[in-house]
């Protein structure tokens, strides 16, 4: 199965370097037939600058790394994916994974792998943190409290009962998202909900995979986006 990789950044420049290398080696050796789309999502001039001389320094080794896509603005993570799912072409699916590299590249690679073998490819792939499935977990407490919170309301108000929405990882059926493409709107907190909500919506199968993580120094979780989040949710406006 072909898959398209968006890689969404924001001033992410210091923390991409560390990961994006790792995953291009691993990528290489990976049966996983990959194709790797930065996309700035609306940075400095300088960190925009420095993002395209980093990918153009891997593409001679990785030709699967693509010419990266530079926003004018901020769209916020939901809108750089849609925007590098847009410019895909003859894809058997989409998937994104944060540029902090919490998600490490060795588990990224291995969900992607895991798409070649799914019994249904009309599944929406997620990746979890799930404590006690055998993977190991760094997080801190204040998220851990956060994710349970937002999990209850998602089971009340939503009746989806996976444990983990927001990890920084999925793939979806292109087709999915090119049918549904005009209906995806949410560019924060809401994104993996709106998509995984659609999905169960059309009869895709939510498939799940626990994976490593580990909390990457950088990464925050601003309070005023949750709390529009929780409410998004309560009101079902997603």
């Amino acid at each position: 199965m072909s898959t398209l990789l968006v890689i969404p950044c924001f001033n992410e420049c210091l923390r991409l370097p560390r990961y994006l290398p790792e995953l291009c080696e691993l990528l290489k050796a990976s049966k996983a037939e990959t194709e790797v789309q930065l996309v700035d999502d609306g940075s400095t001039t300088e960190e925009q600058r420095a993002l395209v001389d980093f990918a153009f320094s891997l593409m001679p080794t990785y030709p699967f790394v693509r010419e990266p896509i530079i926003l004018d603005r901020n769209l916020g993570k939901g809108g750089a994916i849609r925007a590098g799912w847009d410019a895909s072409t003859g894809f058997d699916f989409l998937a994104f994974v944060d540029a902090d590299g919490a998600a490490p590249a060795s588990e990224t690679v291995r969900f992607l792998e895991r798409l070649d073998v799914l019994e249904n490819k009309s599944s929406l792939l997620i990746a979890m943190r799930e404590p006690g499935a055998g993977r190991e977990i760094q997080r801190a407490l204040s998220r851990k409290f956060v994710a349970k919170a937002f999990n209850t309301l998602l089971k009340i108000f939503y009746h989806i009962r996976i444990r983990d929405t927001q990890c920084g990882l999925k793939a979806v059926p292109a087709a999915f998202f090119s049918k549904l493409r005009n209906q995806l709107r949410q560019n924060g907190y809401g994104f993996d909900l709106e998509l995984i909500a659609n999905a169960k919506r059309e009869g895709l199968v939510l498939e799940t995979m626990p994976i490593d993580w580990k909390e990457i120094p950088g990464s925050k979780t601003r309070i005023g986006p949750a709390i529009a989040f929780a409410l998004q949710i309560v009101f079902r406006r997603i």
